[in-house]
């Protein structure tokens, strides 16, 4: 499809015409160093990403997939990556890639590559479908918001469902304006991988072959690219069917163990019965939108550029092709969020303000690009200049929208680093390490310098060994640690391989302020709290267990 198909030509009669030439000018110098331009764009975001990478600790959930992936052998890390709700493809390239180091950087460095890779291929397919004003402020949104650095700072699935399924998308389209079958082939693969990257792939997936269709149908590729999509699709089924008997077929055995999402997203299901249909989708499309943009009020007016975006797309009269292929755009821009709004009135899957929609960031920040691009008459440098407004105002006023999100100040390494070294000086080897499930991941990871651990059950608690150090922990139905689980301390530590007269609780994960709800009662008013950001604390816990004759 041509570039700038769905721009509007520029108004005739200027009355600034000295702004206008100043104006034209910079747009001439984007659209001649358009690639260079952009490249150094995607470079600072890059550096961005990498200092993120760097400065902040694991959280419990990167944690969790390293331990997947930290096995002997690619057939055990694969078994292990059936325990959780997600494809392995994450888990195996953890796998492989830790032999070059397990750092911090280094382990999270696959997403940093893969979030930049989503932003060019973001930018070339806006720039292929809708015009270089809407690829600049898509470049900008995808580059610079807050959420999308982080996504691209963290070791999840996000990041390459991101890639590949944008990559899916422009090669497609780029396919179709080659009348490539090798490049319709490779649509085909990005988008496997990212059915192999995140389950919520396959809404990507519905929505691109319907997309597919619409455009194939106008536009008569050659019969070859027709083969080749046809026999893409034919892969793809046979993937999906393979990842339900293996996997997705499967998940009701791990929700029993309460492993799954629904756990904690309850409030993001549609319950029938309990919720009104209507005010959900509302609540949580504009959710999803304030969860991109990492701001509430400019998060709403996105939902707002999104819709007239779209609205856009289907309104404008256009010679009979380019009608089409606006038509078409826009429909793949609802699309996703159409299925997974049918998805969510089935209760299958959430909707709104979380990381499971992170999907959708990809047709909405297109809808919200292109509205801008119409806002500024198709001039790059103003669209691109709306969309940096949006960037900095978000991050002067943002707060935080994800639900598992910690903030920057109290996840920074030195929290983790200070309390290892507490840890390492005070906890002596006879004594044992309490904490909740969560929290064990990442005491697992860095306590253990990084090594294989092996889980001991035959005792009745879950418990590991390493370095010296005895660790036991709750099951994964017990949440963070709170009064109640330490009260159950009390009596399960005669059960433990090695009863110690002295116990040392830590809190991590995403919960706070364990320490200082003890300090409120007054069996505890003594107690004495060492606390390294909000979110890490560690106190011994007073009590005596008698050691067996």
């Amino acid at each position: 499809m041509p570039q700038n198909s769905v721009a509007a030509p520029h108004a005739s009669g200027d009355s600034a015409p000295a702004k206008s030439d100043w104006l034209s000018r910079l747009d001439s110098g984007l659209h001649e160093h358009s690639t260079l331009i952009a490249g150094a764009v995607v470079l600072v975001g890059v550096a961005w990403r990498l200092w993120l990478a760097r400065a902040t600790f694991f959280n419990t959930d990167e944690a969790w997939h390293f331990f997947l992936a930290n096995q002997s052998s690619a057939w055990m890390a694969y078994k292990a990556s059936l325990t959780i709700s997600h494809p392995p493809l994450l888990i195996l390239i953890l796998h492989f890639w830790r032999v070059l180091g397990t750092s911090n950087l280094m382990l999270r460095l696959p997403a940093v590559i893969a979030g930049s890779v989503f932003c060019w291929f973001f930018y070339k397919w806006l720039d292929l479908v809708a015009g270089r004003a809407a690829a600049w402020a898509g470049l900008i949104l995808a580059v610079f918001l807050g959420p999308m650095i982080a996504t691209s700072a963290d070791v999840r699935q996000n990041p390459l469902l991101l890639m590949f399924s944008a990559g899916a998308v422009y090669v497609f389209d780029r396919a179709l304006e080659d009348d490539s079958a090798l490049a319709m082939l490779g649509s085909t693969a990005c988008l496997c991988l990212a059915m192999l990257s995140h389950y919520s792939a396959f809404f990507v997936a519905g929505a691109l072959g319907v997309y597919a269709i619409v455009r194939m149908l106008a536009q008569r590729p050659s019969s070859r690219v027709m083969l080749a999509w046809v026999a893409g699709q034919s892969g793809g089924v046979a993937l999906a069917g393979l990842l339900y008997k293996t996997h997705l077929g499967r998940l009701g055995s791990i929700l029993n163990q309460g492993l799954l999402p629904q756990q904690y997203l309850s409030g993001s299901y549609f319950h029938e019965g309990a919720d009104h249909l209507v005010p959900y989708l509302y609540r949580g499309t504009f959710g999803i939108f304030r969860f991109f943009i990492g701001q509430t009020q400019i998060g709403q007016l996105a939902a707002i550029l999104f819709v007239a975006g779209v609205i856009f797309l289907f309104a404008r009269r256009d010679s009979e092709p380019d009608s089409r292929r606006r038509r078409a755009l826009g429909i793949l821009l609802l699309l996703p969020f159409v299925l997974n709004w049918l998805a969510a009135a089935e209760g299958l899957y959430p909707y709104g303000r979380m990381r499971q929609c992170m999907f959708l960031v990809i047709f909405g920040l297109a809808g919200v690009s292109i509205c801008l691009a119409r806002i500024a008459n198709q001039r790059t440098f103003v669209a691109a200049t709306w969309a940096l407004g949006i960037v900095l105002l978000a991050h002067v006023f943002g707060t935080l929208q994800d639900r598992d999100a910690i903030p920057l100040a109290d996840q920074r390494h030195e929290h983790m680093d200070q309390m290892l070294q507490f840890i390492r000086s005070n906890v002596g080897p006879n004594e044992v390490i309490f904490t909740d499930q969560a929290t064990s991941f990442q005491l697992r990871h860095y306590l253990c310098d990084q090594k294989p651990v092996a889980i001991d059950t035959s005792h009745g608690l879950e418990e590991f060994r390493c370095e010296g150090f005895h660790v036991g922990f709750t099951g994964p139905n017990f949440g963070a640690l709170d009064p109640d689980n330490l009260h159950r301390l009390r009596r399960d530590l005669d059960h433990w391989s090695s009863p110690s007269d002295h116990v040392w609780v830590v809190q991590g994960g995403w919960a706070s302020g364990l320490g200082e709800t003890l300090q409120g009662l007054p069996a505890f008013a003594q107690l004495d709290v060492h606390t390294f950001g909000k979110y890490l604390e560690i106190f011994r816990f007073p009590t005596r267990v008698p050691r067996p004759a």
